[in-house]
This record gives C-alpha cells, structure tokens and sequence, in this order.
C-alpha cells in the first residue's frame, strides 16, 4: 500500500467518527495506551495514532536455519530491527479498524476491519496475522525474548488477506471458551488469490479460568487469580509455497519454487498459556505434513517449545520493572532421519521502562543444528531496545 492510501485510510477514519459526533459532544485529544489519541465518548468512536521502534545487537546471524549458518563467522552488529506505525480506530460501538505500516521495509503489514455485533460472534476481513497460534499472534513488540523462537520459520501462517468469523461462549463458566474459522488468501502477505483452493484455518481456545489472557507475554499484571488457556489449531492450503513470513511467501530448505497449488499443507497445533502472580508459562505443540502434488514427495515436520518467565519482585526485594525468562525448544524438519534437528535453549533478562512501550531485553542462546549438511553448534547474544510512541 502506497503512502496516499494510507493516508486515504486515515482521513477516511476521521470522517466517520465525525459523523458519528453530536453537538453536546466534547471529544478531544490526549496520549493515552496506544499513543495519541482521540476519543468521543457518547459516540463510542475513537482513532490513536502510534509509532514504535526497535533496536538491536546480534553477534551472528539472528535466525540460522542450516548448519552452515552457525559455522558463518562475522558480526551481525547493531541496526534497526523495526520501525513501524499503527493507526487504530472504533467507529461507534460496534465496528473497529486497524491499520500498520512497515517503515524500514516499505511494505503494508496490516489492514483490516472488525465487525463485533455480539460477543458470539465477530467478523474481520481485510490483512493481519492469522489467530493460528500464540507465539506468532503475540505483537514481536510484547515478547519475553528479543525474538520468537526457532519454530516460528517453520510453522507460522503469518500475515494473510481473508476473512475470519469468531466469537467468545459462556463467559465465566467453567467452559468459557473463544473460537476463530476463517478462509484466507493462503499466498501470504500482500498477495492476491491464484484461483486456487485457499486456505482454511480453525482454532478453538478453552480459557479454563473463565476470563480471557490477552495475546501478550510476561505477566505484567500479576493477576492474583491465574489466569490461562488451552488451543488446538490446524490449516490447510495448496499454494506454490511451503513457508510464509513477514516478506510473503517462501520455501523451506530443500524446496524449490513451486507452481501453482503444488504444495498441499496441513498443519495442526496444541497450545497452553498461563499467568499467576508473576509467574507465565507458554508451551506449543506443532505438526505439519507438505506434499509435492506434482513429484508426489511428502515430509513431515514437528516442533515445540516451552517457555517459563518470573518476576522476582513478587518474592523478593528486587525492582518490579526486572523479569527473568528461559526458552527451550526444538524443530525436526526430517522426522524420518535420525539426529536432524535444531534445538534451542534461550536465557532472558527484560527491564520494563513502561510495561512493553519501553523495555530493554538481553537474552543468550544456546543453538544446535543438525541437518544433512552435518552438525554444529554456537552462541547467540543479543541486546535490544523496544519503545512505543
């Protein structure tokens, strides 16, 4: 999306709230959660403005995929990791828009709108992150670690244009449970259909505490009561792809570009978050099988990962601001082969200048691949510096 789109958006969410405004109104302007933001009150309409930065320091290559990349020497160095800004808006009660925009790659990230009739039942159509697992959902600006972890390459949906129906069933009880059913474009972000099959992707959450745990890690709130969820997911698409990121659609190693709907794609997930007293705990399952329709080769994939944070404030006479985390997790992108996989071990250490509108995050990781290439093993260090405006 160009420049003057964007802009188009945002003065087209100017005239709708105008509309929505009476005389005896009295909106107006203050920097609030998100940024700067205007709110009208009796109309229920709003819009807030936001930009948020991000930078870092990696001593090697921040996402290595073979084993020759943990055998490349050199110093990764500091730079900008993102640089981006939101625009958010609610016009009346019932309908909300949400746009991003990646400055440091010039590439629109998000655009959609989200209809919220009833709590049973909502509609989003437009660009955003497929709500297919936590990890991936989880904005990279409310992580415990400087990045997601290694099953993130292999396993997210990512960004995808579509359409998706959700809902929220028997707040508080002891089956309050929260759903998504969506059909998306399936070629990744800012793609067009191929007049292909698209994509379909199912999720269903149980949040056996009766109350919702936002998409955001560490436990910020320190909820007294815990608060968590249990999902399963799964998806299927024929694309030529066999991979999506934030630059679209890709392929896997060993995979070359495919043609049209060559890779079949089913992909199925369990997950588990939990928060309570300072304490997070965050776990997912993956499996995902590709099939050539063309050669006829089908693979198999499976990973997991588990994380564990604390703040120690809540136990001793530390700074409220400081958490500790640690991360394990594995990827076995060839099941039927022994001793090929790629394995994690990561330590954390964040510092909450304003919850994750401002934080610093050290995190240290231990990096094991094995693959067809051969075995190898390092370190990954990296400093970075997160703020919102």
């Amino acid at each position: 999306m160009s420049f003057k789109n964007s802009f188009n958006l945002f003065l087209l969410c100017l005239l709708a709230m105008a509309v929505n405004c009476h005389a005896d109104e009295t909106p107006g302007w203050a920097y609030a959660g998100n940024g700067w933001e205007w709110k009208n009150p009796d109309s229920g309409s709003y819009i807030w403005l936001g930009l948020r930065f991000q930078s870092r320091y990696s001593n090697r290559v921040d996402e290595p995929l073979v084993s020759d990349d943990l055998r490349r020497e050199g110093d990764e160095g500091i730079g900008v990791n993102r640089a981006r800004y939101k625009i958010g808006a609610g016009i009346g009660h019932y309908l909300t828009l949400y746009h991003e925009y990646d400055l440091r790659n010039g590439q629109l990230l998000d655009l959609r709108a989200t209809w919220k009739p009833v709590q049973w039942f909502n509609l989003r159509a437009g660009q955003w992150k497929a709500e297919y697992n936590r990890e991936r959902v989880d904005s990279s600006g409310k992580q415990q670690f400087a990045e997601r972890s290694i099953l993130n390459y292999w396993f997210t949906l990512d960004r995808q244009n579509g359409i998706m129906a959700s809902g929220r069933l028997a707040e508080g009880s002891r089956i309050d449970s929260s759903w998504w059913l969506g059909v998306l474009n399936g070629n990744g972000i800012n793609s067009s259909g191929d007049g292909g099959q698209p994509m379909w992707m199912g999720r269903y959450q149980w949040n056996f505490s009766g109350d919702i745990l936002p998409f955001s890690q560490s436990a910020l709130k320190k909820y007294t009561r815990g608060r968590g969820s249990l999902a399963f997911a799964l998806a299927s698409n024929h694309s030529p792809y066999t991979r999506f990121s934030s630059s679209g659609g890709g392929q896997l190693p060993g995979y070359t570009d495919g043609q049209d709907n060559q890779y079949a794609v089913e992909q199925l997930m369990q997950e588990f978050a939990w928060h309570k007293n300072g304490w997070s705990l965050q776990q997912e399952l993956h499996f995902k099988k590709i099939r050539d329709r063309i050669n006829g080769a089908t693979a198999s994939l499976r990973g997991a990962y588990l994380t564990l944070g604390w703040f120690p404030a809540t136990k001793f006479n530390l700074p409220e601001q400081l958490e500790f985390a640690a991360r394990i997790a594995f990827v076995d992108p060839y099941p039927t082969a022994d001793l090929h996989e790629n394995k994690e071990f990561t330590l954390a250490t964040n510092w909450f200048f304003n919850g994750h509108r401002n934080k610093f995050t050290v995190d240290m990781s231990r990096l094991q691949i094995s693959d067809p290439g051969g075995e190898a093993l390092d370190w990954r260090f990296r400093l970075q510096w997160d703020i919102s405006l």
